[in-house]
């Protein structure tokens, strides 16, 4: 059994519509990483980044108004985001379409 196990990073696309989107899967056993998410709104609305049902993260964005959300400062490849095991990393939007791209890797 690996313990502590890093995967390498993976980039995504991401293409979130009104409601929830699942952009990374939980995998049993893992944690995700989210090291960056990218992207704008199409029509100005509400982004709520989530590990499951837990908000991570909350922003009210214009039209075409763009996010960047990377690792922690330091360059120690510390994520920005984490989803415990079982959790789902979630994108709920409220306004327009969210559009971008996303790296993560998983931590077992």
């Amino acid at each position: 059994m690996i313990q502590d196990g890093h995967t390498r990073k993976t980039s995504i696309p991401v293409t979130a519509n009104v409601g929830d989107t699942v952009v990374v899967a939980s995998v049993e056993g893992a944690w995700i990483y989210i090291h960056e998410l990218i992207g704008d709104l199409a029509a100005a609305g509400d982004l709520t980044i989530k590990s499951g049902s837990t908000t991570l993260a909350h922003f009210s964005l214009d039209a075409g108004q763009g996010i960047t959300e990377q690792d922690n400062d330091g360059g120690s490849n510390v994520p920005h985001f984490e989803c415990k095991p079982g959790d789902d990393f979630i994108l709920t939007v409220t306004g327009g379409t969210f559009k971008g791209g996303c790296q993560y890797s998983l931590r077992y």
